[in-house]
């Protein structure tokens, strides 16, 4: 499994978005449906503001996606609930997919702005994943998610980022909240701008 870890708020999650769709052309949606809704797609990241989807997820944003040329066999699965819930909620799945959630601020832990995730499969680790069939393994093009992952880690680590707490990028937007006062929720505590441990 490839993961990017580092820091940002709402708008650095948007510019990190826009750059993703400059990369190559890209089908997003958001990553679960809503109860009894069908599950909603992004043509941009305008589409995401326009919508509900950062109150729907107590103010991040959640979304899956795929590089169309990376792969084409991306597919909503939709599953019941229980009676007492819903009917059903639909879901992005497949094996060519990655996933973008926004570290919100942890209320459990001084209000500190919590790691925010990129995360896709890579080959290896999809081959011994058991529950992906070998035709859907083979169909994505693994030397191009490869390219257009790492692209995006160097923007983000290279052109985005303002400092780093344990070497994670922390982002414009979240840099700013901590020259305001805000503070970073990272193992093994929390910290503010003074911390020896962000390095500019």
């Amino acid at each position: 499994m490839a993961q990017l870890d580092f820091y940002a708020n709402s708008s650095d999650i948007i510019e990190v978005i826009d750059y993703m769709f400059e990369l190559s052309p890209m089908r997003l949606f958001e990553a679960y449906s809503h109860t009894d809704h069908d599950i909603r797609e992004f043509k941009s990241s305008s589409d995401i503001l326009m919508s509900s989807h950062i109150e729907d997820n107590h103010g991040g944003i959640f979304v899956r996606g795929w590089w169309e040329s990376v792969t084409s066999t991306p597919f909503v699965k939709t599953f019941k609930l229980s009676p007492n819930i819903g009917k059903y909620r639909q879901s992005l799945e497949g094996v060519g997919t990655f996933q973008l959630i926004q570290g919100r601020p942890h209320d459990l832990v001084e209000n500190a702005l919590s790691l925010s995730r990129f995360t896709h499969w890579d080959e290896r680790g999809a081959r011994q994943g058991a529950h992906f069939s070998e035709g859907d393994i083979n169909e994505v093009n693994w030397n191009e998610f490869k390219s257009l992952s790492g692209k995006l880690h160097r923007h983000l680590r290279n052109k985005m980022f303002h400092a780093k707490l344990f070497k994670r990028p922390i982002l414009k937007g979240a840099y700013s909240e901590l020259k305001n006062g805000g503070k970073l929720f990272g193992q093994p505590g929390v910290y503010c701008l003074g911390s020896v441990e962000i390095e500019s």
